[in-house]
């Protein structure tokens, strides 16, 4: 059952980007706000820690046989010395410019790994390396991409160390694309190595040229994967509510979560800014409640603070000034759908005495919202205040957060 869910989040969320992306490269770049040069430039980087590349790493340390070196001549001259097949003509020619009788020209064959296939890999390793380093200098301490990268960037330093690649590695065109016909011999080569690395490859290019099918490939095995499955709900939730607010109020949406930069907002749609895990600037700490205020002294006494919760998702209208509305996102993972609720409902409550003063505070929870993974309950009161909407995964696939979006500027 929980895979199931886990599944199913990660499959919405993947397909909301998707969707995004897919949109963006079809309409004009004005009306989407879409930045190809931005989104797709963090795509690569991205594309460092997908699968492909990550599973080429691995086959790579663990076949470091398959490494070929090519067979190859070159031309020497020496002094009564043949070290390899002797030109004849180029040997007449050489003692007849020079007068050295005992000079002879000969070609004499070297293995080199810095040719076809290995050109291939080389240009792939290389591109990993620069984009999984600069995409982990991006993250904060803990974060799951930082995790990823910086196994990568392991893998990649053992990589580093094998003899076989270090001619290819260290060749001044690494840097350059490989040839259509190097891919070619790369491709057909029989040894599986290479065919890995010509994926990786065409990964990376697919998602340079905006191909759908590529952006997902590294949506689903880096964007979404290396989150805990609570946050990739959360992160679906996200989402859900920017296609509802740009289908109620006609505005494109502007995604910002490849960037990592947290306290930016994951996304923006018209007036609209979505925060993540974040209190933003409209954040006030409110006066302490009774309770709130012996739990402080408790902590105090302790040497302790009293924490710094924030809610899962808010909602700023930028053109208002204010926060529209405070969304609790709850994974049932173990709990009851009730208690969750109950708690989601408490924290929507407590929060919002940090956004609004009394005079707006119920306004406030009216806009706010719940979502739980499933069993969201049904509101039986239409005509009670102060009540935040509720919803859960299987509704908001429908698109039942339209009618809460519309609520937004009330």
């Amino acid at each position: 059952m929980m895979h199931n869910l886990d599944a199913a989040i990660t499959e919405y969320a993947s397909a909301a980007l998707l969707r995004y992306f897919r949109k963006s490269s079809t309409v004009s770049i004005d009306r989407t706000r879409f930045d190809k040069g931005r989104d797709l430039e963090l795509l690569r980087h991205h594309w460092a820690l997908s699968g492909p590349v990550r599973y080429l790493l691995s086959y790579l340390l663990e076949h470091r046989h398959e490494t070929q070196a090519l067979l190859s001549f070159q031309r020497r001259i020496d002094d009564a010395v043949v070290r390899g097949r002797i030109d004849a003509r180029a040997t007449l020619l050489h003692r007849a410019r020079t007068g050295l009788a005992t000079a002879v020209v000969s070609n004499e064959a070297v293995r080199s790994y810095d040719t076809g296939p290995n050109q291939v890999l080389a240009w792939v390793l290389y591109q990993a390396k620069v984009l999984s380093g600069r995409l982990s200098s991006w993250q904060e301490d803990g974060s799951g991409y930082e995790i990823l990268a910086e196994d990568v960037i392991q893998k990649l330093d053992h990589v580093g160390r094998i003899e076989a690649l270090r001619e290819a590695l260290g060749s001044p065109a690494v840097g350059r694309r490989p040839a259509p016909g190097t891919l070619r011999d790369a491709a057909r080569s029989r040894r599986l190595l290479y065919r890995h690395a010509v994926a990786a490859h065409d990964l990376l290019k697919g998602v340079e040229r905006g191909d759908s099918d590529a952006i997902e490939a590294v949506i689903k095995t880096t964007l979404v994967g290396p989150l805990e499955i609570w946050r990739r709900f959360e992160l679906a939730v996200a989402m859900a509510i920017g296609e509802a607010i740009s289908q109620t109020y006609k505005a494109p949406m502007k995604i910002s979560i490849l960037s990592g930069n947290s306290a930016e907002p994951v996304l923006s749609c018209g007036p609209f800014d979505v925060f993540w895990q974040q209190r933003t600037e409209h954040y006030k700490k409110a006066p302490y409640e009774p309770s709130e205020e012996k739990l402080a002294g408790i902590m105090k006494a302790y040497g302790l603070g009293s924490g710094g919760d924030r809610p899962d998702l808010i909602v700023v209208d930028r053109e208002k000034g204010r926060v529209a509305a405070i969304v609790e996102v709850k994974f049932l993972a173990g709990d009851t759908a009730n208690s969750r609720f109950r708690e989601a409902a408490d924290q929507i409550v407590r929060y919002g005495r940090g956004y609004a003063d009394e005079d707006a505070l119920t306004g406030l929870i009216s806009r706010s919202l719940v979502v739980m993974s499933a069993g969201a309950p049904a509101r039986i009161d239409l005509n009670a205040t102060g009540v935040p909407s509720a919803a859960d995964l299987a509704s908001i696939k429908q698109e039942s957060l339209s009618a809460w979006s519309a609520m937004l500027r009330l």
